[in-house]
């Protein structure tokens, strides 16, 4: 049984791990946590955690996408599901469970970015309705 739910801080493990073993960004503990604090304290965030018979299993990150030149959004900033648990149907109620309250929220959809050799979440997303839009090349400046 999958049950899904809104993240607490007590989750910062699990979306840790997800982060390092699933999408591959190395990040200090403690900052981790701090930065999940951060990310739960603001309105504008929403994490949903995904736990299968009780045990640890995906989370999704959305984030309100706000323009001047589009309806509002909600953007998907990250989803991840543990490899044993992929394939069976957790990552489906995690974007439901984005969609869900989206709608609630008054969204008039949800978008996302994602890697461009991630090609199995591109064949998931795909599936679950979303449809390539755009390429685009990602800039970065670090202070």
């Amino acid at each position: 049984m999958i049950e899904v739910r809104k993240a607490r801080l007590e989750d910062w493990v699990m979306i840790d791990q997800l982060g390092q073993e699933v999408l591959g960004y190395e990040i200090d503990q403690a900052f981790s946590q701090s930065r999940l604090a951060a990310v739960l304290s603001k309105p504008a965030n929403q994490l949903f955690v995904a736990f299968v018979s009780g045990e640890p299993a995906g989370y999704i990150h959305l984030q309100d996408y706000d323009v001047t030149y589009a309806i509002p959004y909600k953007n998907i900033l990250g989803l991840a599901v543990f490899e044993h648990f992929q394939r069976q149907g957790v990552g489906q109620a995690l974007i439901e469970a984005a969609e869900d309250f989206a709608r609630a929220d008054g969204a008039g959809g949800i978008r996302l970015n994602s890697g461009e050799g991630r090609y199995g979440a591109h064949l998931f997303y795909e599936a679950a309705g979303y449809e390539r839009v755009k390429s685009q090349v990602n800039f970065r400046k670090v202070f």
